[in-house]
């Protein structure tokens, strides 16, 4: 995260707001295929195992719903159309979560009794 941070800093403003931002390129953002060999490099410097961007935007949502972000929020932020591609992508978790709020239910509920 260190990392970003600097990378972060170091980005031209724009008016986009985007992150892998290029006032160079055409199309003014770095390729997706770019991105990956950069950050690939990155990681390898440092010993890290290799992973994508798409890689770590999932991370990155999966963080979120697992520290207990609202899905309607991981879901805006991601960009989806709509909650069910959420829904869809992250099932996994969501299902892991119910689990969860399940036996948290169990035990608000035991412990009301007497």
């Amino acid at each position: 995260m260190a990392h970003f941070k600097k990378l972060f800093q170091s980005t031209p403003d724009n008016i986009h707001k985007l992150v892998f931002y290029s006032p160079n390129s055409k199309y003014k953002v770095i390729s997706n295929i770019n991105a990956n060999k950069l950050l690939k490099k990155l990681l390898i410097n440092l010993k890290i195992n290799p992973i994508t961007l798409h890689g770590l935007r999932h991370t990155h949502a999966s963080v979120l719903l697992y520290k207990k972000v609202s899905i309607y929020y991981v879901s805006e932020r991601l960009g989806h159309g709509d909650i069910e591609t959420t829904l869809r992508e992250y099932s996994h978790v969501v299902r892991e979560l119910r689990e969860e709020d399940e036996a948290a239910t169990t035990a608000t509920f035991e412990n009301m009794v007497v």
